[in-house]
This record gives structure tokens, sequence and C-alpha cells, in this order.
């Protein structure tokens, strides 16, 4: 690990008597880098570990103390920075002609939940939801309205629309 340590001096101009002060430059502001600050997403990410679990890891794994309240910036500003490219994936989707939908089961914190997943042959979209239901289905395709390829599901039987069913060999 690089310890950048700073000093931040402040000082009255001598001339006009205006306080000035040294300030952190933005790429340091949030205290972490962007390689432990990954790290700590990642972490969160995994199977929804919990903030106390993170702490808990950065301690006695990698002798960092941080508090929780830290690790949730850190997550909150992977969050804003993942956010863009996770909805320009989902219009992507969204924008194809044809698109292979599914849904399984996944654990987050303990819980069942549902992976759902919109693919084409150039994109595939995810999205995590508490159900599988009309409304889980509804919020994955948006507006769509292209050829749906899918299994039997009744969700996907119920498509108004084209539809393919899926041929297992």
């Amino acid at each position: 690990m690089t310890v950048i340590h700073f000093i931040l001096y402040r000082g009255t101009c001598t001339a006009c008597g205006k306080v000035a002060k040294g300030y952190v430059p933005d790429e340091y502001s949030m205290g972490f880098g962007a390689r432990f600050s990954a790290l700590v997403a990642e972490i969160g990410g995994i199977d929804g570990n919990s903030r106390e679990t993170i702490q808990t890891f950065c301690s006695s794994v990698l002798n960092i103390h941080i508090s929780r309240g830290a690790i949730q910036k850190i997550i909150d500003r992977a969050f804003r920075a993942i956010k863009p490219h996770y909805e320009a994936i989902r219009d992507k989707a969204r924008s194809r002609a044809v698109n292979h939908l599914d849904e399984t089961t996944w654990k987050k914190n303990g819980k069942l939940h549902w992976l759902w997943v919109m693919a084409s042959t150039t994109v595939a979209f995810f999205m995590v939801h508490t159900n599988r239901s009309q409304a889980a289905f509804d919020e994955l395709i948006g507006a769509w309205e292209g050829i749906l390829v899918s299994d039997g599901y009744r969700i996907y039987q119920k498509w108004v629309k084209q539809r393919q069913t899926c041929l297992p060999i």
C-alpha cells in the first residue's frame, strides 16, 4: 500500500488579511485510492457482504482500519461510477430485435432473489430482483417489444409479440 501524506497549511495574507488554506486534490478526496476502493466495492458485491464483514476483512487481512461510514461512501461512489454504464447496457439490450430471456435463483444476504438476464448476440443485461414475477419481467424489458426467445415459464408464454421457444439439444 502506498500512503500519501498531505500537509494542509492555512495562512493569512499580510497585504489583505484574507485567510487561505491548502486543499486535498480531488483525486484523493475519498481518502482511498482506486484499487482499494475497487476491492472494497467488490467485497461488498460478493453475496451482499455486510459493511461489518468488509470492515473486519480490511482490519484483519489488510491491517487497514476503516469506518463503516467510509466503506459506505466508497460503495456509493462505485455505484455512481458504474450506474451510467449499467443503464447503457440495459438500453442496448432493449434496442435489440431478438433477445433471449431467462431467470434463475440468486442468494443475496442469504435471502432468495432472482437473477434475470436479457441477452442478444451483442449484449447481455443482468438484473437482480426480489421476485420471479410479471412485475420483475416488466422491469427487465421496459418498453421492449422484440422477438422473445425463452423457455416455457408461464410469464414468457403470455408474451403477445413474437416468441421462439428454446429448443434444447
